[in-house]
């Protein structure tokens, strides 16, 4: 089933060639760059709220579980399932990147991905909301792209998910009373907004 879905989609990419370009790019850097500039547009939201705090160590370790998320994969999860990407595996498909050795699942952008996501919704339900959209139409890029099965993507969107949520949820806490240290620095712009801590002043 994973191999005709993969093949369905192959074939719609093989009949749009006037996506290609867009589609290779939001499938190899674009979904990700978007997604990341989304978490700094959050940061900067967060920095005016008045529990910016909290919030801000939250934004934090959602960037670092998009980091851990990789790395787990790389080293754990992708090496013992093994399993070769379908445009080493597979036919007469059509691959809009360069299919590389690697393997297949988990997805590393849509792991990522599905981090960057569940630390936004996390933040604020709207930033979410727009993070979701955009994770899924990356995990179609890359189906789109012929280098991964659609449960490549699927599976790496919630384990990285579930994993972030697990790391978000363990460390906010103690990081969000480190953050309310440095706040008494001159680094406290970084948690904070100068206005907000003015009006919290006042």
């Amino acid at each position: 089933m994973d191999a005709d879905w993969y093949r369905t989609i192959n074939n719609f990419a093989r009949s749009t060639p006037w996506l290609h370009w867009v589609g290779a790019q939001y499938a190899l850097w674009g979904g990700l760059a978007i997604l990341v500039l989304l978490l700094v547009v959050a940061w900067l939201w967060t920095r005016r709220q008045p529990d910016a705090t909290a919030r801000v160590a939250v934004a934090v370790l959602t960037g670092v579980s998009a980091v851990a998320v990789l790395l787990i994969n790389q080293h754990l999860i992708s090496p013992a399932i093994a399993r070769p990407r379908p445009c080493h595996a597979l036919s007469a498909v059509e691959t809009l990147l360069t299919c590389t050795n690697d393997y297949s699942m988990p997805s590393d952008h849509c792991i990522i991905a599905g981090a960057l996501a569940v630390g936004l919704w996390m933040l604020n339900w709207k930033f979410g909301v727009i993070a979701t959209v955009l994770a899924l139409l990356l995990a179609f890029g890359r189906v789109y792209a012929g280098v991964h099965y659609p449960s490549d993507t699927i599976v790496g969107l919630v384990v990285g998910a579930a994993i972030a949520a697990i790391i978000v949820l363990a460390l906010r806490h103690p990081l969000t009373v480190l953050f309310h240290r440095i706040e008494q620095t001159p680094a406290s712009v970084l948690i904070r907004s100068r206005m907000v801590s003015r009006a919290t002043i006042g």
